[in-house]
């Protein structure tokens, strides 16, 4: 497409879809995943930090999200759109039949920092009655190569309803 035409789009969707997720009330936190620690293959000795057990001698770093496991430093909140997909809509798109948690569909502004694998996302307002701990599972889609919305599949961590 020209540049001309993305910005027409952009100028026709990003208002209206600014004014829907006002309305809405939803907001998602993005964060950057905790580094993992890496304990050795399994013909290798454990790091130094660790017993024979694998259990750490000296204790792990405050973790700056303790509600939120495995989340790293916050990349911002933004407005989104979340929605349950039910099984019908599951089956069509191929997707979760072998996972037991719900899979949601989650529209978020076109501003946040998707580009980049390796986010967890907490979903909160709205109608929700909790947080919602989403775990990506593919990359971020910018539909329509626009710039309009960026699109994530997510499985619900730890509750299948999002409660905790």
């Amino acid at each position: 497409m020209t540049g001309a035409l993305t910005a027409e789009i952009q100028t026709a969707a990003r208002p209206d879809l600014d004014f829907l997720y006002a309305e809405l009330g939803q907001q998602v936190t993005i964060y950057a995943q905790q580094e993992a620690v890496d304990s050795g293959g399994p013909e290798q000795p454990p790091p130094d930090e660790y017993d024979e057990d694998g259990n750490p001698i000296t204790p792990l770093p405050e973790d700056p999200t303790p509600d939120t496991p495995g989340a790293g430093t916050s990349l911002g909140t933004f407005g989104c759109i979340a929605m349950q997909m039910d099984a019908n809509e599951r089956a069509r798109a191929g997707i979760g039949a072998d996972l037991p948690n719900p899979i949601w569909e989650v529209y978020i502004h076109y501003s946040a920092p998707l580009a980049t694998p390796g986010v967890l996302l907490v979903v909160e307002g709205g109608e929700l009655p909790a947080p919602l701990r989403l775990r990506p599972l593919a990359d971020a889609v910018d539909e329509g190569t626009q710039r309009v919305m960026w699109v994530v599949l997510g499985q619900a961590q730890e509750a299948l309803r999002g409660a905790p």
